[in-house]
C-alpha cells in the first residue's frame, strides 16, 4: 500500500490527475475515501497551472503516514508536515475570524480559497474543506489505527481533534 500511496502521492503534486484515474485508482489496493476523492477534484480544479502553487494531498499524506505508524510505529508528520489542529484552528479559522490575522499571514505569502476552504501554504494548495476533522477520522477508519500526532506543548504522542471525537 505504502508504493501505490507514494506514487499517488507523486501524481497528485505533479498534476498528473488524469493518469491518476486512469492508471492509479483502478489498483488501489484499499477503497479510496470519498475525502480523498474529494481532494483529488479539488487539485483537478484549481492546481493544474504549473506556474501556480501545486496540490499538497495531506489526505493521501496521512494515509500513508498512518499505515506506516500501523506498521511500523513511525511518526506522523514527516511527510504531511502541518499538524491538522493547527492547520485548522490556529491558520484557517483564525484567519476567517480574525481580518488583521488573516492581513498578516496573507502579507507572509499564504494565499486562501475562500469558497473552496482551501490554504496555499509553502508546500502547495491544502484542502480545508467542510469536514477536516471529519476527514482524518475516515483516514483513521479505513486503517482501524488511530493517527498519533505530537502534542504542541508536550510532545507526547496523542490523538487529535478530541473536541469532534467526543461528539461522533
Amino acid at each position: 500500500m505504502s508504493l501505490w500511496l507514494q506514487s499517488a502521492i507523486e501524481h497528485l503534486n505533479g498534476r498528473r490527475y488524469k493518469q491518476f484515474w486512469e492508471n492509479l485508482l483502478p489498483i488501489a489496493p484499499i477503497p479510496i475515501p470519498q475525502c480523498m476523492i474529494q481532494e483529488l477534484e479539488f487539485g483537478e480544479k484549481f492546481c493544474t497551472d504549473p506556474a501556480d502553487d501545486p496540490l499538497f494531498p495531506i489526505r493521501f499524506l496521512w494515509l500513508l503516514e498512518g499505515n506506516e505508524q500501523r506498521c511500523f510505529n513511525l511518526p506522523m508528520l514527516e511527510r504531511s508536515r502541518f499538524h491538522p489542529e493547527i492547520l485548522l484552528f490556529d491558520i484557517w479559522e483564525r484567519a476567517v475570524n480574525e481580518p488583521k490575522f488573516r492581513e498578516e499571514i496573507e502579507s507572509d505569502g499564504f494565499r486562501f480559497n475562500w469558497t473552496e476552504k482551501a490554504i496555499a501554504m509553502s508546500t502547495g494548495w491544502i484542502l480545508i474543506g467542510n469536514h477536516f476533522a471529519e476527514d482524518l477520522f475516515q483516514i483513521e477508519f479505513l486503517l482501524h489505527e488511530e493517527l498519533l500526532f505530537p502534542d504542541n506543548k508536550t510532545g507526547e504522542l496523542r490523538t487529535v481533534f478530541q473536541s469532534f471525537r467526543n461528539h461522533t
